[in-house]
């Protein structure tokens, strides 16, 4: 049974954004509109959400000339000009947003402060954590509309709630199921749940106990999009740990991910409340899904099988004998396996340490070539977390089902088998960085 005990993180300041704000700096006065001070409210809310204080800038006390602009305008100074540029951006905006309607392809409104090609959460995307921080996060929670569903395993992060009560606050209906033992463990994670959700008007709850664990780190948005990776949403993750969040809009996956999630849902229960006794899982449509513990083993084992020349994984639990010997299998046939994973497992009991000493020992005795990560954990020096696998250049999977026993065969978990040519290369390149330079040969 997998352990994945966090400490309280710092928060980087990758993840961080100052936004700078107006004070009208003369004695003249004027009366705002309603746009203008909605405009700045909404910044100082961008700007708390993301840690920051807004930035105070003091206007030099020039006067202004009237150049037939509205009278409101024309005694104040030249900062009033400044501002009158900015209520025009916001009727632009307004506009076209009421233009693009709720059938549009874009998501997201215009931003000033966030450019189109800036934008990490869009289909296809691949977010690579801590160094991509929770940006990605930020954009979904921002562009929802109608409602956001989160399964996952630890739901704690202050910034990442903080975003989540923005979208409450909007009027975007919110539910939420976490990891039932985690949730009983981590009392920062109840206190925040309670402080930033369900006291905000959000439904939480804790996944069925017939699960050891439940991990499927998935986040629909709006049933449109779905992130899918193998982060836990709690500070740890944003200062020390390599993982990845992917974002998919192909119809069939959010189909299934939203059965999936709405099967959970009705088997779960609030916090103290009685479980049904049993979870069943709904019928998957899509091959390329990978949902614990129903079809995992099969499916990674067919991936393991598959790969001719070359298989590189990284998992943060070792353990599993059915896939391990696939990965052993698969070194005696010629192909280079390589695994990265950590020496010294976080929060582990004695038992998964031994088991996850003893698998590195083994694996590496069966030819494959190992590399851990140790402490001290940093940002450039990251504790292997991620559950991903590439397989000769040309396949990779991706998700929260990790080599651990429990993972394929007792655990809620989740993952994608990605053929994206991007996505694959993307996670070719951060394991060749991590293997070379981020981590320990064993």
């Amino acid at each position: 049974m997998r352990s994945e005990a966090r400490s309280s993180g710092g928060v980087s300041g990758h993840d961080r954004r100052s936004v700078q704000t107006h004070k009208h700096g003369t004695s003249g006065r004027y009366r705002r509109r309603k746009n203008d001070v909605r405009e700045r409210a909404g910044k100082g809310a961008r700007a708390a959400r993301r840690g920051n204080p807004p930035v105070q800038r003091h206007d030099r006390g020039q006067t202004g000339v009237h150049m037939g602009i509205p009278a409101e305008f024309a005694k104040g100074t030249a900062m009033n000009l400044v501002r009158l540029g900015f209520l025009l951006t916001t009727f632009a905006i307004l506009a076209n947003t009421a233009q693009a309607g709720e059938n549009s392809t874009t998501l997201f409104p215009p931003s000033a402060s966030r450019q189109a090609n800036h934008r990490l959460f869009h289909p296809g995307s691949l977010a690579v954590l801590p160094e991509d921080g929770r940006e990605i996060y930020f954009e979904a929670f921002d562009g929802a509309r109608r409602e956001i569903r989160i399964e996952i395993c630890v739901l704690e992060d202050p910034l990442i709630l903080q975003s989540l009560k923005q979208a409450i606050d909007r009027g975007v209906g919110v539910r939420v199921i976490v990891d039932n033992g985690k949730y009983e463990a981590l009392p920062s994670e109840q206190a925040n749940l309670a402080a930033y959700l369900t006291g905000a008007g959000a439904q939480l709850h804790v996944s069925n106990p017939i699960f050891p664990r439940s991990f499927p780190k998935v986040i629909l948005i709006d049933e449109r999009y779905a992130l899918i990776g193998s982060a836990c949403l709690d500070m740890t993750t944003f200062a020390q740990y390599r993982d990845y969040a992917y974002v998919s809009d192909v119809p069939g996956i959010i189909k299934d991910l939203l059965r999936l999630f709405e099967n959970d849902w009705l088997h779960s229960a609030q916090p103290g409340q009685s479980f049904p006794t049993y979870n069943p899982t709904p019928a998957l449509t899509q091959p390329n899904l990978i949902v614990s513990p129903v079809n995992s083993a099969y499916r990674l084992v067919s991936f393991i099988q598959n790969a001719r020349k070359t298989l590189d994984v990284t998992s943060e639990l070792l353990g599993n004998p059915t896939l391990e010997s696939e990965l052993a299998a698969a070194a005696a046939k010629g192909v280079r396996v390589r695994l990265i994973a950590p020496e010294n497992v976080n929060g582990a009991t004695p038992d998964i340490q031994e088991l996850q000493v003893s698998s590195l020992g083994a694996l590496k005795a069966a030819g494959i070539q190992i590399h851990v990560t140790r402490p001290p954990e940093s940002p450039e020096s990251p504790y292997m977390h991620a559950r991903t696998a590439v397989a000769d250049g040309q396949l990779a999977y991706l998700g929260s089902i990790s080599l651990s026993p429990d993972s394929t065969t007792y655990n809620r978990g989740v993952g994608l088998i990605l053929g994206d040519k991007h996505v694959v290369e993307k996670l070719q390149n951060q394991f060749e960085i991590d293997f070379n330079s981020k981590s320990h040969v064993y």
